[in-house]
């Protein structure tokens, strides 16, 4: 918890909760800390005795939210009566199916990566780190689909893993726009299917 000089208790899951939903929703570049302190509640002096700066604010929020992904995808894959490559495929539909009800925000660490990552070396940092997070934990689905003979075992499995979840980036990136999440499930499938 945080204290302010006016003494408000600030619990700081909640604070990164919704500096996630901000980030997320409105970008880096249109937030000045004025919308942060006012959307967390927080006043000013809280947030800088907290955080420092909104750059710091946003590194904590994105490692919150790898946190938060990391335990979601392990949800979504965990192991039930469906196949290995049914359950990755299963997971980007479910993620696909989910964006209409997220006003098409796409992936807060994915929207951060295209708007901050390219110019600053600790948003580019973090968001890798985050990145590779999330390959640790589908990598070892793709392995038991290659034992599974449903995905080729040409290929390694570090490398389809990379393929299909920076394909599903960018995929994301392109129904932000296109608001067509139709077209972006058969693309994923196609991905999918053409590893067998």
């Amino acid at each position: 918890m945080y204290i302010c000089p006016m003494n408000i208790k600030h619990d700081r899951s909640k604070v990164l909760k919704k500096g996630i939903e901000l980030f997320w929703n409105e970008g880096y570049s249109n937030l000045g800390v004025d919308a942060i302190c006012k959307y967390t509640g927080m006043t000013k002096g809280a947030f800088y005795n907290a955080f420092k700066s909104k750059e710091n604010f946003l590194l904590s929020c994105l490692e919150s939210y790898k946190t938060i992904n990391v335990e979601y995808l392990k949800e979504l894959l965990k192991e039930d009566e469906r196949s290995a490559v049914n359950r990755i495929l299963g997971m980007y539909i479910h993620m696909l199916e989910a964006l209409p009800n997220q006003n098409f925000a796409g992936c807060m660490m994915n929207n951060m990566m295209s708007e901050v990552g390219s110019l600053n070396n600790k948003v580019a940092k973090i968001t890798e780190q985050s990145f590779n997070s999330l390959l640790e934990v589908i990598e070892p689905v793709v392995i038991e689909a290659q034992e599974e003979g449903d995905i080729k075992k040409s290929i390694d499995s570090s490398s389809i893993t990379e393929l299909i979840h920076t394909s599903f980036f960018g995929i994301l990136t392109r129904t932000k726009s296109t608001k067509d999440t139709s077209k972006a499930i058969h693309t994923i499938t196609t991905l999918i299917n053409s590893l067998k």
